[in-house]
């Protein structure tokens, strides 16, 4: 059985590798700069996706993405294909 990316799974990935606090009005679609979030962040976020879901991802779609909300997309998008 395959494990989706859901947004609660990368918000407890965010607050454990980065540190944001959960209690954030419209945390999902709140962007990386209104988060915090820097590249680095981002980096440590994805590894541990990648190790929690057994996929690749790549890191340079992984930059484009602007929010939670839509790196949950992605990251389900590539799991799918």
């Amino acid at each position: 059985m395959v494990v989706q990316c859901d947004t609660q799974m990368m918000l407890e990935i965010l607050h454990t590798k980065v540190g944001i606090p959960l209690n954030i009005p419209n945390i999902e679609t709140r962007s990386w700069e209104e988060l915090g979030i820097e590249s680095l962040g981002l980096t440590e976020t994805c590894t541990s996706l990648e190790l929690q879901l057994g996929i690749t991802l790549p890191f340079e779609e992984v930059l484009k993405t602007i929010n939670i909300q839509e790196l949950v997309t992605f990251v389900n998008a590539v799991q799918a294909a």
